[in-house]
């Protein structure tokens, strides 16, 4: 308002239409770990949040809650927009160095997507900020461990010194044709799983071997949990949840 002093506002309450995403990803990946890579915290509209952490193994961790209170949303996007959210401005240039990393905030509000990337300074030290709150939302969280997601192949050189596990001969499809179809498939079980537990420990570098010994890279993009994931195929028996 005229006065400085934010009126009541809402924001669109579809379970998937993104109200607030903070994100971070280098400069320049492998293709697996792009796909593998799941955003620092992001918020949907029917209070979904999901934000990735660092378990005591040092693994990476997926985390999934429910914010059941309109108020503590509404009290979150005020805090963003009081801080100065939508007078910051992107970083054009970035720094040099070799990957530079990319953070930004995405904000839906007033019928308007608003994004701001930087590489290096925050306002206020606003993005680590937000994020603490954005994962705070919620006090009864839960782990992620999906059970179906389109899994995608890119072959590497075998490194013997390297992490690795074995692709099963009994998978309804080899990560050969994956990769050489470029492609990615519906997969669902333990297997699913077994991708998204090694993403999450490696970062999408361990190498998955098929019994030629070929080696692979592995991706596991699920819907609801990666960046622009398809949805499921309408014959798929099994959801993506944890």
């Amino acid at each position: 308002g005229s006065d400085g002093q934010l009126g009541l506002f809402d924001w669109d309450r579809d379970p998937d239409v993104i109200v607030v995403r903070l994100d971070s990803q280098p400069n320049q990946e492998t293709p697996a770990y792009f796909l593998n890579s799941i955003p620092p915290c992001t918020l949907w509209g029917d209070g979904r949040v999901v934000w990735s952490t660092t378990n005591a193994t040092g693994a990476e961790e997926i985390i999934e809650a429910r914010v059941d209170d309109d108020s503590k949303i509404r009290m979150f996007l005020e805090d963003i927009i009081n801080r100065g959210f939508y007078t910051w401005e992107d970083e054009l240039i970035p720094p040099s160095t070799t990957n530079p990393i990319i953070e930004s905030i995405t904000i839906a509000l007033y019928d308007e997507v608003h994004t701001v990337r930087r590489f290096s300074y925050w306002p206020q030290d606003g993005f680590n900020k937000i994020m603490d709150l954005c994962r705070a939302l919620s006090d009864v969280p839960v782990s992620v461990l999906p059970t179906a997601g389109w899994i995608s192949a890119y072959a590497v050189p075998y490194d013997a010194a390297g992490p690795g596990w074995l692709w099963p001969p009994s998978a309804p499809v080899t990560l050969q044709e994956l990769a050489e179809n470029g492609e990615a498939r519906w997969i669902e079980g333990s297997l699913a799983t077994e991708a998204w537990r090694s993403a999450r420990e490696t970062r999408g570098y361990a190498q998955v071997l098929e019994q030629n010994g070929s080696a692979y890279h592995i991706a596991i993009v699920v819907p609801g949990y990666s960046r622009q994931a398809p949805p499921p195929p309408a014959d798929a028996t099994t959801g993506s949840g944890s």
